[in-house]
């Protein structure tokens, strides 16, 4: 099973987020921007009474752009809303209509640009493309992102790390319909990059440094996450400029340590629609370990409810 959650806009009107959470709602996606100009009204309030009821909260900005130009004005719009409140789950782009009718190219680039922003900017990003998805926009280029997806349906039947499943569902403390959600990843979190103090104390526990080679399909964000520190300390201890520029083989030097994560065993239960592939990509592993770890000959073979290790 995964962890419940839902997403909500002014739509729901005033919510009583002490009773959401008292029905087993963990997390929740709050609705901050859409475009340039617009601005949730109930954002700021959603994010104070969920976050006081002990709810994790993301936010999601509903896109109107078509080109990279515009995406990089909606994300700077996206930004200056949320860095007013305290976020524990990520920053999503809600990516679900052409209104420019750009071609699928087009529309995959200024997405990327969008997401690339947003994490240049501290914060772990994550994409939402709902149904049209498949048919509007290129997933190869997608992939370093972590994905929300919607389908209203019994069974996801694709890969995704939360599956909005229904928009029609019932939560104690809000009047109406919300949408539903189930997150498969535990280790989202917002990651904010902690500004630099002007005089930093030296640590009385230096970290340890440890070296990373960057391999195909790498990212900064992901790399970071790995590692439990920040794409901002990633640039400063190795002199990166443009985020988007790392290249294969390149060593990038990471302070502090992993090793406790790293030792610590981490285990997935499988649903119904996973396959070995997509869960290899998920937790950053590789079909092979995650067969040599848990004793799987044939990759093809997995079933719904079995628990394998992923880290």
């Amino acid at each position: 099973m995964g962890i419940k959650g839902i997403d909500v806009s002014h739509w729901q009107g005033d919510i009583n987020w002490k009773k959401v959470a008292g029905d087993g709602i963990e997390f929740a996606f709050i609705k901050a921007t859409e475009g340039t100009t617009l601005k949730d009204k109930k954002f700021e309030k959603n994010v104070s009474g969920a976050n006081a009821a002990g709810i994790k909260t993301g936010a999601y900005h509903f896109a109107r752009f078509g080109s990279k130009s515009e995406a990089l004005a909606e994300a700077k719009f996206f930004l200056s809303a949320v860095k007013k409140v305290s976020l524990s789950y990520p920053l999503v782009l809600d990516l679900e209509v052409n209104k420019r009718n750009v071609s699928k190219s087009v529309l995959t680039d200024a997405a990327v640009t969008f997401l690339h922003e947003i994490e240049k900017a501290g914060y772990f990003a994550m994409y939402s493309g709902k149904s049209f998805l498949e048919n509007c926009l290129d997933e190869s280029k997608l992939k370093p992102f972590a994905l929300w997806v919607a389908r209203y349906s019994s069974k996801l039947g694709r890969d995704a790390d939360i599956w909005q499943y229904s928009d029609c569902g019932k939560v104690a403390g809000i009047a109406g319909n919300v949408d539903m959600n189930m997150c498969y990843r535990e280790d989202l979190r917002c990651q904010v990059g902690r500004k630099a103090e002007t005089n930093p104390k030296p640590s009385k526990k230096p970290g340890k440094r440890t070296t990373y080679t960057v391999k195909k399909g790498d990212t900064l964000s992901e790399i970071a996450q790995k590692y439990n520190t920040t794409v901002k300390a990633l640039q400063s201890s190795n002199n990166i400029k443009d985020t988007n520029k790392i290249y294969v083989g390149q060593k990038l030097k990471i302070s502090g340590s992993n090793s406790k994560t790293s030792n610590k065993k981490h285990y997935y239960t499988i649903i119904s629609g996973d396959t070995l592939s997509g869960i290899s990509k998920k937790f950053n592993t590789s079909i092979k370990t995650l067969q040599a770890w848990n004793d799987i000959n044939n990759p093809n073979k997995i079933y719904a409810g079995q628990k394998i290790r992923v880290r």
